[in-house]
C-alpha cells in the first residue's frame, strides 16, 4: 500500500477579505480504501461575484471527493477520477443556474490521485501541479488560460505567463460548460518523489527552483509555510493555496495497465521540466 505525508495550506493574501480557494487532502483511514482508491489531493480557485467564486470552489472539491470515494464509484482510479470531475463539474453548473447570486460562477480544479505506483492528474484552469524527483522540479500540467495558448502558439514568451495581461483569461473551468474536456494524465512514481500543487495566485509570484526547494523540507507543514511566506512577502493581490504530498513507501504489485497511447506519451515525453527551471536568473515581478 502506498504510503505519503502531506500537507497543505491556503491564505486570503494581503489584500483581499474573501479565499475563494478551497482545498482537500484525503487520505481514508481504511486501508482497503486506500488500498483501493489511494490518496487524494485537491485544489480549487473560484471565480465569479460576490461570494460565487468560493461557493464554486466550495462545491467542487466537496463534490470531487464524495464522488471520487463513493461505493458506486468506478474500481479503477482513471475513470473514477474522471467521473468525480464529471460530477462536480455537472454541480457547480447547477448551483449556478439555480441561484441568481451565484450566476456565472465556475472555478478550476486539479486533483492528484497517488495509488498503487503511478500519479493520476486530473486538471481544469491554472492551478499547477509540480513534480519534484532529485534536484529537478518538473511542472505536470499545462495552463488553461489565453495566456498559456500564446505560449503554445509561439506567439508569447514562456517567461511572460506570470505577469501575462491575459494570465486571467480562462479558456476551460468547471461551471462554465455541461461538457467538460479535462487534461487527464498519468506518471509512474518514486519513493522520495514529492508532488506540489499550487493555485495561480502562489505560482505568478513564485519561482519554480523556490518551489523545488518548499519540496526539500522535511515536513510538507513546513514546505506549505515556506512557500505561503513568500507569496505573503510579496505582496500578491491574490489568494493562495499549496499543498505538499511526499511518497515515502510504495506498492510492490504492478501498477494498473495505462493503456497503450498514455505509455507512448509517458515514455516519449515524461516529466516536462518547467520552463521556468530552464532559465536561471527569472526576474522576479
Amino acid at each position: 500500500m502506498i504510503e505519503i505525508i502531506a500537507a497543505g495550506l491556503s491564505t486570503p493574501g494581503k489584500v483581499r477579505e474573501r479565499n475563494e480557494d478551497a482545498h482537500a487532502v484525503v487520505s481514508p483511514e481504511d486501508p482497503l480504501l486506500i488500498e483501493r482508491k489511494g490518496h487524494l489531493l485537491a485544489i480549487a480557485d473560484g471565480l465569479g461575484g460576490l461570494e460565487a467564486g468560493e461557493v464554486a470552489s466550495a462545491t467542487a472539491i466537496r463534490s470531487v471527493v464524495d464522488t471520487y470515494y463513493a461505493p458506486t464509484s468506478p474500481s479503477r482510479i482513471e475513470p473514477a477520477l474522471n467521473h468525480a470531475v464529471q460530477v462536480a463539474n455537472l454541480k457547480v453548473h447547477e448551483n449556478a443556474r439555480a441561484n441568481p447570486r451565484h450566476r456565472g460562477m465556475q472555478t478550476t480544479l486539479t486533483c492528484l490521485a497517488l495509488s498503487g505506483r503511478s500519479a493520476y492528474i486530473a486538471h481544469v484552469g491554472d492551478t499547477r501541479v509540480y513534480l519534484r524527483r532529485g534536484r529537478t522540479i518538473s511542472q505536470l500540467t499545462n495552463d488553461h488560460s489565453e495566456a498559456a495558448e500564446l505560449v503554445r502558439m509561439r506567439l508569447a514568451r514562456p517567461e511572460s505567463l506570470a505577469d501575462h495581461p491575459r494570465r486571467n483569461v480562462l479558456t476551460r473551468t468547471l461551471g462554465n460548460q455541461l461538457l467538460l474536456r479535462p487534461d487527464f494524465r498519468r506518471v509512474p512514481i518514486e519513493v522520495g518523489d514529492v508532488f506540489v500543487i499550487c493555485t495561480d495566485g502562489l505560482w505568478s509570484e513564485v519561482l519554480d527552483d523556490e518551489i523545488g526547494h518548499g519540496a526539500d523540507f522535511d515536513s510538507p507543514d513546513d514546505g506549505c509555510r515556506f512557500l505561503i511566506g513568500l507569496q505573503l512577502e510579496r505582496a500578491s493581490l491574490d489568494n493562495a493555496t499549496v499543498e505538499v504530498a511526499k511518497v515515502v513507501a510504495l506498492d510492490d504489485a504492478p501498477a494498473e495497465s495505462e493503456g497503450w497511447l498514455n505509455t507512448i506519451v509517458n515514455r516519449l515525453v515524461g516529466p516536462r521540466p518547467s520552463a521556468e527551471a530552464q532559465r536561471p536568473g527569472r526576474s522576479r515581478r
